[in-house]
């Protein structure tokens, strides 16, 4: 018996915030990714990272809670993805996904907005 290969890929969620907003997100899963193992994010404007906060399900189960602090799983560019990555595994198959981030920075002007990226390490069977 042959052994599986599980090729690695990403789903990318984009959006843009402005200070004080909450950003909701509804989407799914792409079809062709079998099992998501893991999320971090990046922002543009990294004065944005205190107070921000985000919240997460895959598949209708709660995967970070309410309040999670955006800066725990924000990828730099001198750490690697696996250092940051919050692990996860869960199916995806076009699975829900609900993503909220909520700006609560003190550090940005009241007309600043910034991109936010959420990052979904997905795996493939082949």
């Amino acid at each position: 018996m042959e052994a599986q290969e599980n090729i690695k890929k990403l789903q990318v969620v984009k959006f843009e915030v402005q200070k004080g907003q909450t950003f909701e997100f509804n989407g799914n899963t792409k079809t062709e990714h079998d099992r998501i193992k893991g999320i971090f994010l990046r922002l543009s404007n990294q004065q944005a990272l205190p107070g921000s906060t985000l919240r997460v399900w895959i598949d209708d189960t709660e995967i970070i809670p309410d309040d999670t602090e955006v800066a725990l799983l924000h990828h730099n560019d001198d750490m690697s993805i696996q250092d940051v990555a919050f692990p996860v595994n869960e199916k995806a198959k076009n699975s829900p996904v609900r993503i909220i981030y909520k700006d609560n920075s003190e550090n940005l002007a009241v007309s600043d907005s910034y991109d936010v990226r959420v990052y979904l390490l997905a795996e493939v069977n082949k």
